[in-house]
């Protein structure tokens, strides 16, 4: 009862994932990624160690077919289990568990992997890659989410309300260009994970830069102004001496809107 997708981004080394189910917090259990060197994706009836196996493998250099062999070798229930893998050169590899009992299908192209279970149709995945293909002048987190929107609109699930999503891009240095999650939704996970996406991505470069040039980014004026008032407020000058230290910190107001 799971779609998802993940591709590579050839420009930049980013690897990315788009998924949703109506179970709960898909997003940590089934994906994983590494920059420059893999994804991988573990779903239906979730042991979320087999994921860890699956990029374990790509990250020291395995191929995508590779990674799915010595994965599938790593668990007794593997027939219970969907496994997909995209490796550092862009090539995929999926495994079925026999023990599916529904409609799944997955569907591929240069860069990228589509699968799903316990779907409404067997043209989920293939609508997904169509979109993602078709997206290619949009940025690759984008791509992502439009792919998965169209896996929602071929049909999806067949069973519903979609309750949990996620979409996952890697970046260089560790620190992921988004990370983003909807663990527990009432109507559509994906409908809520487009609109946590479009507001963060006017953030996404800040929250970088706090991560690789702290001292490049100002701080907020009202969250300074509002340290200050409650520091005084508690007696706790000489603890926190902020004022006495004020021209240590450079102070921005936020946009006008």
């Amino acid at each position: 009862m799971t779609f998802s997708i993940i591709a590579r981004c050839a420009d930049t080394g980013a690897f990315g994932a788009a998924i949703t189910t109506s179970n709960l917090a898909v997003g940590s259990r089934c994906v994983r990624l590494a920059h420059g060197l893999g994804a991988f994706l573990s779903q239906h009836r979730t042991d979320p160690r087999l994921g860890d196996v699956g990029i374990a493998h790509l990250v020291a250099g395995s191929n995508a077919q590779t990674a799915i062999a010595e994965t599938c070798a790593s668990t007794p229930d593997i027939e219970w289990r969907q496994l997909a893998a995209l490796d550092a050169k862009g090539d995929s590899a999926v495994y079925h568990g026999r023990l599916m009992y529904s409609i799944y299908a997955h569907a591929s192209a240069a860069d990228c992997l589509a699968i799903g279970n316990i779907l409404d149709n067997d043209k989920v995945p293939a609508r997904m890659v169509e979109a993602f293909e078709r997206s290619h002048d949009r940025p690759f987190a984008d791509r992502l989410m439009i792919a998965l929107e169209a896996g929602r609109d071929a049909g999806g699930e067949i069973t519903g309300p979609l309750r949990s999503s996620g979409l996952r891009v890697t970046g260089a240095e560790g620190v992921d260009l988004c990370d983003l999650r909807i663990d527990s939704s009432k109507d559509d996970a994906v409908a809520d994970l487009r609109a946590l996406f479009d507001a963060y991505q006017p953030h996404g470069d800040l929250l970088r830069g706090v991560a690789f040039t702290p001292d490049n980014v100002p701080v907020s004026r009202a969250l300074f102004e509002a340290s200050l008032a409650r520091i005084r407020d508690l007696g706790l000058v000489d603890r926190f001496p902020t004022e006495k230290r004020a021209k240590d910190w450079t102070l921005q107001d936020p946009p006008e809107t």
